[in-house]
């Protein structure tokens, strides 16, 4: 009888009379049975109503007009709540809600209270008010999503006017309170900004006393002791290749063309967890961390730099640790064979990107400088392209999106934006680390051991097919009629978009409509790079995921000693360690983007009734966002558009009869508003402007 009535409940039937007729339980049951699953926290039961609904999770996102959205864990559709149930919730909390009818549908929640709160921290200005005599402190909260004045209950000494504090928070009642717990500078501090911003998403900055008591007993050169039983790559030519500001270098490769035609690829990478050890105060600091986090003029390391600066970093001409993956590669670019093994590696030249991309295209002077790399150099672009043609050949995706990168000055103010450029020795370090990544991941899947996959799931049809369809209708030929889309049709569309002008708009309308990748114990390929094995191996410095594959390599592979028990124990922390990393990855994604963009706002605020060229990159019921060529996106109000605009959901454009505004239009606007404090750009379309003047 209970299943029935659930069963009932599923299909949206939530009044009491309708679930004892359909049901038919007589009342005296029926009230019993719902009764009871109310007790037990099962279905949810408002006072003086016959309403009966489930009781649901989810994450509350709270929208600038008062309204709100409850995301659920697996469900593609949100619900909607109204600004009543809001009180007191902030946005990124989590509440236990019910679903209701509004009409047909079934989208909208009522919230019965907040389960965990997204914040336990506060960081902002501090001010002191006097009210009726009596003085009280606040802390106003920097945040642009979470803006609250916290009344302060507990202060530390030397707090003045207009420091940027760091606060534990309590939620009493309708209020907040905060109790201060570190000063992080004064408002006019050089880059206290993107501090501000760091520790919002939860990255100290600093690293706890007993991780620097454990660090203190660590070696800054590698022993003999160390050395023993390893093998010794010290007399090769190995080479790390990064960018001109790196400072911590977890990969060196090394390549030999063989008289066959095949070719010898060793990735030699750091050997962290010969360092960080399963438990210890530094491994538990690194798993808090999960990633390197990388903001503009700074990096938040997920090590100290004793290690990620210094004896983890395979710098030059210092013997290094080193765990190696040896890879013969066909002149077709098909793996021959292959080894996993520990080693020591001194590495031969410190080069750059911008070095690289130089000696490959020609540079006489950089090729007397470094005459022992020219042809090394060579033969590595030849494998590069090998790989990547057999890469592409099996369906990898290779999306054209800008990325950019800011210039400031001493203050911490962005002066200048700059696109990141891709080129050959970018290109072919990325072709061999994702080599070595697959070659480590397939061994590890056929010798059937645990491991830390890097999965990127098949997107879901339908909504790849929408997408498509979407840019059909702006008139974007996308050549297919097939139903099911698989990763090559894919690469073809993206191909035939090639000739486009501004393709990466239709580039990101695609890869929005696909899946994330993530962390999973479980193999489950990756669509984007067409592989079907995949894990994260060559950044142990920076990244948790791949100190974890090493960990499981040395451990079960390498050095077994009660393999059944660490098969076990891994097996059994893997779910839940690649949960978290996969949330760390997001976060620091959240953390980097919003300090780009207030950046972007802090450069535009210097630039208010500028006039821009820019593209039509989004349309929404609101307005129009547009992207100048420096990245900058702001948005053009539906309010501020001079005629009677209206917006055609189906045909994605406005109009207003004789203008119309789609996707990849170049249009001129002004810049009317930047503020880096709610990091918001608005633009005005410079026709509309120069009406409003006349």
């Amino acid at each position: 009888m209970e299943e029935k009535i659930l069963n009932l409940i599923k299909q949206g039937i939530t009044e009491f009379d309708e679930i004892q007729r359909l049901s038919n339980i007589s009342k005296k049951n029926c009230s019993l049975i719902l009764q009871q699953l109310v007790e037990a926290d099962i279905l949810y039961h408002p006072k003086g109503t016959k309403y009966y609904g489930f009781i649901m999770e989810g994450v509350v996102t709270i929208k600038s007009a008062g309204y709100g959205f409850i995301t659920v864990d697996g469900e593609e559709a949100d619900y909607f709540v109204k600004e009543d149930f809001l009180n007191n919730i902030y946005n990124g909390d989590t509440v236990l809600f019910y679903p209701y009818f509004s009409g047909h549908r079934l989208t909208n929640g009522a919230i019965i209270k907040v389960s965990k709160r997204c914040h336990e921290f506060i960081i902002g200005h501090f001010k002191r008010r006097t009210k009726k005599g009596k003085m009280k402190s606040f802390i106003y909260s920097s945040n642009p999503k979470f803006q609250v004045k916290a009344i302060v209950k507990k202060e530390i000494p030397n707090l003045e006017e207009d420091m940027i504090v760091y606060g534990k928070l309590s939620y009493v009642g309708t209020a907040i309170e905060a109790e201060v717990l570190e000063i992080i500078g004064h408002k006019d501090d050089p880059g206290i900004e993107i501090s501000q911003i760091a520790l919002e998403y939860g990255f100290d900055l600093e690293f706890p006393k007993e991780v620097y008591d454990e660090i203190h007993e660590i070696k800054d050169y590698v022993s003999e002791d160390e050395i023993l039983g390893r093998k010794d790559f010290r007399d090769h030519l190995i080479i790390t290749i990064d960018g001109d500001d790196s400072k911590d270098f977890d990969d060196a490769i090394e390549v030999k063309k063989n008289e066959d035609g095949s070719f010898d690829l060793g990735v030699y990478i750091a050997d962290v967890s010969h360092y960080v050890k399963e438990g210890s105060p530094l491994d538990k600091e690194a798993l808090k961390r999960g990633t390197s986090v990388y903001l503009a003029d700074r990096v938040i390391p997920m090590l100290p730099h004793k290690l990620s600066n210094g004896i983890c970093s395979l710098n030059e001409n210092v013997n290094r640790l080193v765990l190696a993956c040896l890879m013969r590669i066909s002149k077709e670019g098909n793996l021959i064979d292959y080894e996993i093994v520990e080693g020591v590696i001194s590495s031969k030249h410190r080069m750059t990107y911008k070095k690289v991309n130089e000696i490959l295209n020609g540079n006489k002077e950089l090729e007397a400088l470094y005459p022992d790399l020219v042809e090394p150099l060579r033969v590595c672009l030849e494998l590069s392209k090998i790989i990547r043609r057999k890469r592409m050949k099996k369906g990898a995706l290779d999306f054209d999106i800008k990325e950019y990168k800011f210039k400031l000055n001493e203050e911490g103010e962005p002066i200048e934006i700059v696109p990141i450029e891709r080129e050959q020795g970018e290109l072919l370090i990325e072709d061999f680390m994702l080599m070595a990544n697959e070659t480590v991941a397939y061994h590890m899947n056929i010798m059937n051991l645990p491991c830390m996959y890097r999965v990127h799931e098949k997107p879901d049809q339908d909504k790849l097919l929408e997408t498509l369809q979407e840019l059909n209708t702006m008139g974007i030929d996308i050549e297919h009629r097939k139903k099911k889309i698989s990763s090559l049709d894919l690469q073809r569309i993206i191909k035939n978009m090639e000739e486009l002008p501004h393709k990466e708009i239709y580039h990101n309308l695609v890869l929005r409509s696909m899946m994330k990748a993530r962390y999973s114990e479980i193999c489950l390929g990756h669509y984007g790079l067409a592989m079907q094995y995949y894990c994260h191996f060559t950044s142990p410095i920076r990244r948790y995921p791949d100190l974890m594959v090493h960990r499981m390599i040395k451990e079960i592979l390498l050095h077994p000693k009660n393999l059944d028990e660490d098969i076990n124990h891994f097996s059994h922390i893997l779910p839940e360690l690649a949960l978290r990393n996969s949330k760390s990855e997001r976060n620091s994604i959240d953390c980097e983007r919003e300090v780009n963009d207030m950046l972007y706002a802090w450069y535009m605020e210097k630039q208010i009734h500028a006039t821009f060229k820019g593209v039509i990159t989004s349309l929404t019921s609101f307005g129009i966002f547009v992207t100048l060529d420096n990245g900058v996106e702001g948005l053009v109000s539906i309010d501020t558009m001079a005629r009677y605009f209206s917006y055609d959901e189906e045909e994605h454009c406005y109009t207003d009869g004789n203008t119309t505004y789609q996707l990849g239009d170049e249009v001129e606007v002004i810049v009317v508003h930047a503020d880096r404090t709610t990091q918001r750009v608005d633009f005005m379309f410079l026709n509309d402007y120069n009406l409003g003047e006349v």
